[in-house]
């Protein structure tokens, strides 16, 4: 199990509690620790263009343009893949490459949360991931 703190940050709300992850990501070897705010609304694990940059992620002729829709309207992305390191374990999962800067970075559902039994418990300030 790891369990993760909720993060208190400024927003037009006030001071907020935010739930948090410091993931590990790794591609071709590049490793790069981020705060990821787990959502699970977004289908998708996202990150922005630069960061996919730092990883070495390239756009090549093959690659499909999709876009995501929010409430902040349409992101384009590319689907890849990367290592995501949870508490020293590896897990392959499909992430969403935005082609902008302007997106937060979001750990989403695909091939991370059916892994785990995740517990939000906000009142306590905590997220548990225990793996199944």
């Amino acid at each position: 199990m790891v369990r993760y703190r909720f993060q208190k940050e400024n927003s037009s709300l006030g001071i907020i509690s935010r739930p948090v992850a410091d993931i590990k990501l790794e591609v071709n070897g590049n490793i790069v620790e981020v705060p990821m705010y787990i959502d699970s609304g977004a289908d998708v694990s996202m990150i922005p263009l630069r960061l996919g940059k730092a990883l070495g992620f390239k756009q090549i002729p093959s690659d499909v343009i999709y876009e995501a829709r929010g409430i902040s309207g349409g992101v384009p992305y590319i689907l890849k893949e990367a290592i995501f390191i949870l508490n020293n374990h590896r897990y392959k999962a499909k992430i969403a490459w935005a082609l902008i800067e302007e997106i937060p970075l979001l750990l989403g559902r695909l091939d991370i949360f059916s892994r785990f039994r995740i517990i939000f418990n906000e009142k306590q300030g905590y997220i548990d991931f225990e793996e199944i």
